[in-house]
């Protein structure tokens, strides 16, 4: 699926094309720009952005930006191309809010001005950001917009490129045939047109195509002649992408040696223009390739690349940090048993020593009694020397207590430590009334550090929110609320997925993959997480809200209504088929109040017979205190906590959010 992304990316945002970038290169365009004024400077600038996009992404942010700056100053509609490019720019990134913000402006300006072909361009870029967050159904109406503009105003070229976007999305909704429909048709345009760039695309993509259909000579004849194109137009990224897609060939037929040549090479080109997104699929490959050739030590060395590579699944210095930590807290732990085992037999084996000299000593003394002083003051020379052996065995004890007791600091230490990690991931608490009018968030780790956690994010006009509980509360615990916090940003900053469910599906297969879950039962890893997340739209007020095992309740008019989640978690299954998460879209009002929370607050034992809080009196609680402000809310359910457990030890991982729309 990727790999034809790749090669549909490379063409279906290849629009903003104008008279300069079609007929000059980029050093007759530099010297147009020394002495161009008003609109044909501004397309000037267009233009040199464009072209730079493959080969120096950073130079061509860089002459996008001021390009916009100085259209949008003096009113050129070239604006509306400018913004197109920096927005490809932004996808070519993977920042699909700033592309998507972008291209939105493009078409307003574009219909503002009966731009037509502009409106086109936008409209297609807009349904490639919604296909990138699996949002099919809007990607196709943008689609078929902007293909009937483009037949509209005969733009024969751009018709091809918008075909090829509905190839790449029937591609990924596995309808290949429909996609190879597309492709051939777009193909049949671009022959016709003699756009060789565009030719080198199209013959790629349906090479993938006859891949997926099992028919591996078609598919090697169309991504050589592909690769053959690619090279008469000197198009990096799109060499890269060919040489790889071969190879991938040559990985299915278990022909390794030539596939790690054609990977390397792409791997070369990909370096070139910064593609990490390819890289990242060579990377994977290669570590693949070698450890099923058996060399561990060059798959190990791939893996390691791979890994530098991924910012959004977990932190690597972060992860390391905590792995060294969990094994020095195994070892630790370990030897603390083994000296208090050592203790305790040395303790045994001298008070049978002490009782034997005693036995011994008495015994002689009642036998020589009469007469033997000589044998009385030798038995009390011997008890002596006892004692002044049991004093020994005394200091050395005290000194081993000492030892533990250092032992048992430097473990504490280390998971303090961990507490910093973790809080150093969260947000600080009080940030939240930068989301929300006011609000709270109580919550109480039971081991230092906590399996709970809480996470908030702005995206758009949307503020996010969660409350999490993890598979076991303190350094495992901990584990888990690391991944599950990176996984939630990763959605939403990375995928720019922000409906709840989306991203709780989303964050489920994340889960399922770091952990490994494969379905095995003799090896599955059955952690995971409930959850409870929600959006709210101030615009709107609407909160969009979805869980797994974890409620959502809103107070108004004194009564709570509850939200019920999905009966299963986010990772933690066994059967082959994944669940996905339900949605609820929710009114709301001002001044009505949003909780959401973990278990351990109602599960706490405590009061005058030892019983578990439960639901019912926390929804009573709540009630009797939603009218308080956020800190006032936290600090009565905190004393009510604390009065409720007493002297019993708290069981569990303790959150509660409150928040004021």
């Amino acid at each position: 699926m990727i790999r034809l992304k790749y090669c549909t990316l490379l063409l279906f945002f290849v629009f903003p094309f104008l008279a300069f970038a079609q007929s000059s290169g980029l050093d007759s365009l530099k010297l147009f720009l020394d002495t161009a004024t008003g609109e044909n400077k501004a397309s000037i600038l267009n233009d040199i952005c464009f072209q730079f996009r493959f080969s120096d992404p950073t130079s061509a942010m860089k002459y996008g930006n001021y390009g916009l700056e100085y259209a949008t100053k003096n009113h050129y509609k070239t604006v509306v191309y400018l913004h197109n490019n920096v927005g490809i720019l932004f996808m070519d990134k993977g920042q699909y809010e700033k592309a998507l913000e972008n291209f939105i402006k493009a078409d307003k300006i574009a219909e503002e001005l009966g731009d037509k072909k502009g409106m086109a361009m936008s409209l297609v870029n807009i349904g490639a950001v919604y296909q990138f967050q699996n949002l099919y159904e809007k990607a196709l109406i943008n689609y078929n917009s902007s293909l009937m503009l483009f037949r509209e105003i005969g733009e024969n070229r751009h018709v091809a490129d918008v075909l090829t976007s509905f190839g790449g999305l029937y591609y990924e909704l596995k309808d290949n045939e429909k996609a190879l429909e597309y492709f051939l048709q777009s193909l049949k345009l671009m022959e016709e047109l003699k756009n060789k760039e565009g030719i080198a695309g199209g013959l790629n993509n349906i090479a993938v195509i006859y891949e997926e259909m099992k028919n591996y000579s078609k598919a090697m004849e169309y991504h050589k002649k592909s690769l053959k194109l690619n090279r008469e137009e000197l198009s990096t990224k799109s060499i890269s992408a060919s040489l790889y897609n071969i190879a991938l060939i040559y990985y299915g037929q278990k022909d390794y040696d030539n596939a790690i040549s054609y990977i390397d090479t792409a791997m070369f080109y990909a370096k070139e223009v910064s593609a990490l997104e390819f890289l990242k699929e060579h990377y994977t490959t290669l570590s693949e390739i070698y450890y099923k050739k058996n060399d561990f030590k060059t798959s190990l060395h791939y893996y390691t690349l791979l890994s530098d590579l991924k910012d959004t699944l977990l932190n690597k210095d972060l992860n390391n940090q905590i792995v060294e930590m969990s094994t020095k807290y195994q070892t630790e732990k370990k030897e603390k048993e083994n000296q208090i085992l050592t203790q305790k037999n040395e303790l045994q084996d001298l008070s049978l020593n002490r009782q034997k000299i005693i036995n011994y000593s008495v015994t002689v003394g009642l036998i020589l009694v009469i007469g033997l002083a000589f044998f009385i003051f030798r038995g009390y020379k011997q008890k002596q020397k006892a004692n002044l052996q049991l004093e020994e065995k005394n200091v050395l004890i005290e000194q081993k207590n000492k030892i533990v007791e250092e032992k048992n600091k430097d473990i504490t230490d280390s998971i303090r430590y961990a507490k910093r990690l973790q809080n150093a991931i969260l947000k600080p608490e009080n940030t939240l009334t930068n989301y929300f009018d006011d609000g709270f968030i109580l919550f109480k780790p039971k081991d230092i550090v906590s399996g709970d956690f809480y996470w908030f994010e702005k995206f758009g006009d949307l503020s996010l929110i969660a409350a999490a509980d993890c598979t076991g509360h303190g350094v495992p615990g901990a584990f888990m609320s690391i991944i599950g916090c990176n996984l939630l940003s990763q959605a939403v900053n990375e995928y720019a997925i922000t409906q709840p469910a989306a991203i709780l599906n989303s964050i489920n297969k994340g889960l399922t993959k770091v952990l490994q879950q494969k379905g095995d039962a003799d090896s599955f890893v059955t952690d995971g997480m409930d959850i409870a997340l929600c959006s709210f739209n101030p615009k709107k007020m609407i909160v969009e809200y979805s869980g797994a095992y974890n409620p959502m309740w809103i107070i108004r008019d004194n009564k709570v209504i509850e939200f019920a989640a999905d009966k299963f978690p986010v990772g933690a299954f066994i059967d082959s088929q994944v669940r996905m998460f339900s949605s609820h879209e929710i009114p709301v009002q001002k001044g009505d109040m949003i909780y959401m929370f973990s278990d351990g607050y109602a599960d706490q034992f405590g009061g005058p017979l030892g019983k578990k809080f439960k639901y019912k009196p926390l929804q009573a609680l709540l009630l009797e205190n939603h009218k308080k402000s956020g800190a006032e809310q936290k600090a009565a359910l905190n004393k009510a906590f604390e009065n409720w457990a007493g002297n019993l030890e708290q069981i569990d991982d303790v959150l509660i959010i409150g928040i004021k729309i």
